[in-house]
């Protein structure tokens, strides 16, 4: 019995200690629970990475293409001239190449040209530093105008902001290849009513090093406000969208527009000429005609988007929001409200992506409809924002003009760079700036980064305009996150 007591001491004995160290870890746990911890915050380690350099390449789509010029194909796009082509890179001494394009849809591409594939060798200008550009002047009895447009980078997917098909208007997606494999491509046209169901666009077959061009009113008849979204498979494709508009007998403009800046729920519209005061109310949100400067908004989502549409003058003078909600499936034109002439930026912010161009007219009466025809008219598409340094392509035209916006919230400089002088150029925060070109054939940009810019030209009866896009993701850097 006395050695069972003793074995029962030594078992309490251990139990009480195994308490007492079951205490004392609890209450080292529950006042660790109220002793602030050090902290310590750093930002993951990372590094900007150029990829490695590649063969770069911009597509200039060629000439204009008018429906009905050869009276024996009725139905066939035919050039009705040749464009005049502007390539420049930086370093100026760069070997650069051109390739034609096979455009078999045009019965005289043999005579004015085509598309044309512009390419810098590996090594041989850095990201961003290869451009081209080209312009045209029509004067047909179908075709009147100005027109010019950038010579764009091929890729897999892009927006088209522009035209219309209703009466008196027409248009051709012009999908260029330069790529040495086949492109399988979809086009899909969104209008007003919704999307438009059009077999024919989907599965289009573009060789390679070459152009088909699709007719939009073959696609979506009777549409005031198409959007086309162009996606390819395979070949990478430039895209680009020729509007015209004829009243009556007599045309009244054409332009040449390039794609626009990716769904986003910002987008920025730099430099919109309005050449002659007026307009409409921007609650007449079904206002018909071109004459009226106006803004064409769709959001890709399922669900209505409600948009602010801010048109600052680059004077800095005024300034005026607009408030919309865009229903989905379904492109909206909303018009600018009533403008003195001058440039304009225009700001688009959206609780969804959307995609967005403005358009604005020259030698009509704004704010009338089509019984003051325009005698020319142009889209200025959103941009991305530019790296830290570009060069732009300055084809002929009239009074040609830089734009340079600045949507952040401190000061910008650019250094500007034309016919070899250079000057600072002060880009107010969420201001823009404009310089006046001359006969320049190209623009240098450093100090650019985050700006958005784009080319306009003006005269007295002659109106056009196109963005200045960033490289894509191939050429430009990326930042890198090693685990």
């Amino acid at each position: 019995m006395a050695v069972d007591r003793r074995r029962m001491l030594r078992l309490g004995s251990r139990a009480a200690g195994f308490v007492a160290a079951a205490a004392l870890v609890v209450g080292a746990v529950v006042t660790a629970a109220y002793v602030p911890w050090p902290e310590h915050r750093a930002a993951p380690a990372s590094v900007l990475v150029q990829p490695a350099e590649s063969r770069q390449q911009r597509v200039c789509p060629g000439p204009l293409l008018a429906l009905g010029e050869d009276a024996a194909a009725a139905t066939t796009a035919s050039s009705i001239g040749a464009a005049a082509r502007v390539i420049v890179a930086e370093p100026a001494d760069a070997v650069l190449e051109e390739i034609p394009l096979q455009s078999d849809d045009d019965p005289r591409a043999e005579e004015n040209g085509g598309p044309v594939a512009i390419a810098a060798e590996p090594g041989a200008v850095a990201a961003g530093m290869l451009a081209g550009a080209q312009s045209q002047s029509a004067s047909t009895e179908t075709l009147a105008g100005f027109a010019a447009a950038a010579c764009a980078e091929a890729v897999s997917e892009s927006w088209l902001v522009a035209g219309a098909t209703n009466l008196g208007r027409s248009g051709l997606v012009l999908l260029a290849n330069p790529s040495d494999v086949t492109a399988t491509v979809d086009v899909r046209v969104v209008g007003e009513t919704g999307p438009v169901e059009a077999p024919s666009g989907l599965g289009v077959i573009v060789p390679p090093r070459s152009e088909r061009v699709l007719s939009l009113a073959g696609l979506a008849p009777n549409l005031a406000s198409p959007v086309v979204h162009v996606s390819a498979t395979g070949g990478a494709i430039a895209a680009s969208l020729e509007h015209s508009v004829v009243v009556g007998l007599a045309p009244a403009g054409v332009e040449l527009t390039g794609a626009t800046a990716a769904p986003a729920t910002s987008q920025v519209i730099p430099g919109l000429v309005v050449p002659e005061g007026g307009g409409i109310e921007a609650s007449e949100d079904h206002a018909e005609g071109d004459v009226h400067p106006a803004v064409r908004l769709f959001a890709p989502g399922e669900d209505p988007v409600d948009v602010s549409i801010g048109v600052v003058a680059d004077s800095g003078a005024g300034g005026s929001a607009i408030e919309v909600t865009l229903q989905p499936g379904r492109t909206t034109d909303v018009p600018l409200g009533v403008l003195d002439a001058g440039t304009y930026t225009v700001r688009v912010e959206a609780d969804a992506p959307v995609v967005a161009a403005a358009r604005a007219t020259v030698g009509g009466t704004a704010g009338q409809t089509d019984a003051a025809a325009p005698s020319d008219l142009a889209w200025t598409v959103a941009t991305a924002p530019l790296l830290g340094s570009a060069v732009v392509a300055i084809p002929e035209g009239p009074s040609p003009t830089l734009h340079l916006v600045n949507p952040g919230g401190s000061p910008a400089e650019a250094r500007v760079t034309i016919d070899g002088a250079e000057r600072a150029v002060q880009v107010p925060a969420a201001g823009a700036a404009s310089i006046e070109v001359g006969s320049a054939a190209s623009v240098v940009l450093t100090g650019s980064e985050g700006l958005h810019a784009s080319v306009s030209f003006r005269g007295s009866d002659e109106l056009a305009s196109f963005g200045v896009q960033p490289p894509g993701p191939s050429d430009a850097p990326i930042r890198v996150y090693p685990r």
